[in-house]
């Protein structure tokens, strides 16, 4: 894995509810960019860890956000 593809947010599932996976410090800027797509979204930023972390909306369309973050920063 490059560090480019190390640095692309990823999506997950956690205990039922859809959560992104951005990298560290970044959260809150696609935070802003989901809500420009109108998909809310709140940040957690980690004490430990290489990441921040987006807890999506409990509506959100799992196949609409990938396709987001798939074009994010192209």
């Amino acid at each position: 894995m490059t560090r480019r593809e190390a640095a692309r947010p990823t999506l997950h599932t956690v205990e039922g509810r859809l959560v992104v996976h951005a990298p560290a410090g970044r959260g809150e800027e696609l935070r802003l960019h989901l809500a420009a797509h109108n998909i809310r979204a709140a940040v957690t930023r980690l004490a430990v860890g290489d990441f921040d972390r987006l807890e999506l909306e409990p509506d959100a369309d799992p196949a609409v956000v990938q396709a987001i973050l798939d074009h994010w920063e192209r």
